[in-house]
């Protein structure tokens, strides 16, 4: 009669991080945490050194291997080193495995469950400045501690974005990395729509990216404190991979020209009901160009800047009934184009190419007259194809039919 030898089906871990000197791995509704490696054989040794059955030495030793139940998870996807523990991202919530006296023991840390909005792709969670970021079905969620050390979750677009990150993050399987240099986190979708948002941790404002270009940008990534986007480019039928860096000074994604403009909020001076005019405006930009190259029916610069201008009367969405005021490239309007951006403040004659050009100014300024009136206003500023905008500000000042 044959026998056969029994067998023992394993499954994969669903995710796994090194931390503490350890591997942790998830499966099921488990967590199982390596021994200190010494070496690499402890990476798979998730069990006591001594022998739990003996009547001599059965102890747990801080150093060694073991598992976590938890029967409250459904489909943990992701594991990140925090604090003095880790997090585990469930589709059902986030759990928290730490020892409040630092560190990790395996005879020593506690379970408790952090937040019970669960996680929506397993790359979105990211690390910045003491708090963990990740996307959840419904938002983007800050895990922080309090004053108490206690670990609180809070979902930082619900009064902000809600609406922009459910039509185009929810369920993307969005990817995030943290740009130190810049103190911001980068996600960004893995598919054709190439859609990304940045987060300025230190200012709390989120900036939405569309890649003009049909490159696929994958996972952005951080090296030696420089940020890069990784990228497959389709042309004439052949695919490559390439990484981008932020430093492009032509200004285009991926070799494609992209829209970049600012418009400001509606402003009614609080009386919406009252007629406003502009008597003057004063623009600030920081000065780019540091050397006048050439000269083509104009001077040449090495670094060039522009910004066209454009004012929009009475919450008009369209230029349909002319109440858009100022010529752009991308949204037309009435009259012709308004030019804000000018280096040569004062008269400059170089005699020789490339000359520096140092007029001693670091700012430059622009005072101008905005036509038009209503009962509401708002300003489009928008930067020229492969030309630079560093704009600092501006101030207006109205005058209002009416009493005050």
């Amino acid at each position: 009669m044959a026998v056969n030898s029994p067998t023992q089906e394993f499954k994969n871990p669903v995710a796994c991080e090194g931390a503490f000197g350890r591997i942790f791995y998830a499966g099921d509704s488990r967590v199982y945490f390596s021994q200190v490696l010494k070496t690499a054989k402890e990476a798979g040794r998730c069990y006591q050194s001594n022998d739990p059955i003996s009547e001599d030495i059965p102890d747990v030793l801080d150093t060694d291997g073991g598992e976590i139940p938890l029967d409250d998870t459904l489909s943990i996807t992701a594991i990140r080193p925090f604090r003095s523990g880790i997090l585990i991202f469930a589709s059902n919530g986030v759990w928290y495995i730490f020892n409040p006296d630092g560190g990790f023991k395996a005879t020593a840390f506690n379970v408790t469950k952090v937040t019970e909005r669960g996680i929506s792709g397993n790359k979105s969670p990211v690390e910045a400045e003491g708090s963990m970021y990740y996307f959840s079905d419904s938002g983007i969620i800050r895990i922080q501690a309090d004053e108490f050390d206690n670990l609180a979750a809070i979902d930082i677009t619900e009064t902000s974005i809600r609406d922009y990150y459910l039509q185009n993050f929810q369920g993307k399987n969005t990817r995030g990395s943290y740009n130190e240099s810049q103190k911001q986190i980068v996600w960004w979708n893995p598919d054709s729509e190439s859609r990304g948002l940045i987060l300025d941790v230190t200012l709390n404002a989120f900036y939405p990216q569309q890649n003009a270009s049909d490159s696929k940008v994958v996972s952005p990534l951080s090296v030696n404190n420089t940020f890069y986007y990784p990228y497959y480019s389709f042309r004439g039928g052949d695919t490559s991979y390439s990484l981008a860096a932020t430093s492009n000074t032509l200004f285009k994604d991926f070799d494609i020209d992209q829209t970049a403009y600012l418009i400001s909020g509606w402003e009614t001076l609080g009386k919406f009901s009252h007629k406003k005019s502009i008597t003057q405006a004063k623009v600030f930009f920081n000065k780019t160009e540091t050397q006048i190259t050439g000269y083509d029916g104009g001077y040449v610069f090495d670094k060039p800047s522009s910004c066209l201008f454009q004012a929009r009367w009475d919450f008009d969405n369209s230029e349909a009934y002319s109440k858009w005021i100022g010529q752009t490239t991308s949204y037309g309007g009435r009259g012709g184009a308004m030019q804000l951006y000018n280096p040569l403040q004062r008269g400059f004659i170089p005699d020789v190419y490339p000359y520096d050009f140092d007029t001693g100014e670091s700012l430059i300024r622009k005072k101008f007259n905005i036509r038009g009136n209503g009962d509401a206003v708002q300003f489009l500023f928008e930067a020229q194809p492969e030309k630079d905008l560093q704009f600092i500000g501006f101030s207006v000042s109205y005058t209002m039919r009416g009493r005050m």
